[in-house]
């Protein structure tokens, strides 16, 4: 089975992710362990170029690079398909809900809170001010949404594309968790 998780800067994604990952024994791919998994696959350089992407601002460039993006899409799949092809994985963000989702053993999960659930959690994890937590949390979900948009020209975050949108502040981490589990049960 494959779980993948989009969220929302401060919603606690990553740190669900890694708890469910260790209380289900999947196997925890974020970015740096992709990487090495692509590596491992000989993937490195294309999965390299798709985390270092940035997506661009004028419309002419977005023509372009939108074209080209199509072009890579189906080699993304394919690359995300091999790499997670011999177990159970959780992986956290990078469009995996896109390129995942017509496999048949397969959830997608986006996690969103509250402003003030998240402005605290990046203030006690960045060890940052209120109002440097407020701006790290824009430019993440920025970037966030800006990537996962170019990349699967659907709305990042539009409950549509995944199969559970969970609100962390109103659960919390712990019975989020749970949550995710009993919908797994239930598949």
């Amino acid at each position: 089975m494959i779980i993948s998780i989009g969220r929302q800067t401060g919603s606690g994604g990553r740190e669900i992710a890694y708890k469910l990952s260790n209380e289900l024994n999947f196997t925890y791919l974020n970015k740096e362990k992709l990487l090495q998994k692509a590596k491992d696959f000989g993937y490195f350089e294309e999965m390299n170029r798709l985390y270092k992407e940035k997506p661009v601002n004028s419309l002419l460039q977005a023509i372009v690079k939108n074209e080209v993006a199509l072009e890579k899409k189906d080699n993304i799949r394919k690359i995300y398909n091999e790499l997670t092809k011999d177990g159970d994985y959780i992986i956290v963000g990078r469009c995996a809900n896109y390129f995942l989702r017509q496999n048949s053993d397969f959830l997608s999960v986006f996690l969103h809170a509250s402003a003030e659930f998240k402005t605290k959690r990046i203030m006690q994890q960045e060890n940052l001010n209120k109002q440097n937590a407020l701006e790290y949390m824009e430019l993440e979900d920025t970037n966030r949404e800006s990537f996962h948009n170019y990349y699967t020209n659907e709305k990042w975050g539009d409950s549509i594309y995944y199969d559970l949108c969970i609100d962390t502040s109103k659960f919390g981490i712990e019975k989020t968790i749970k949550f995710i589990i009993n919908a797994i049960k239930n598949l």
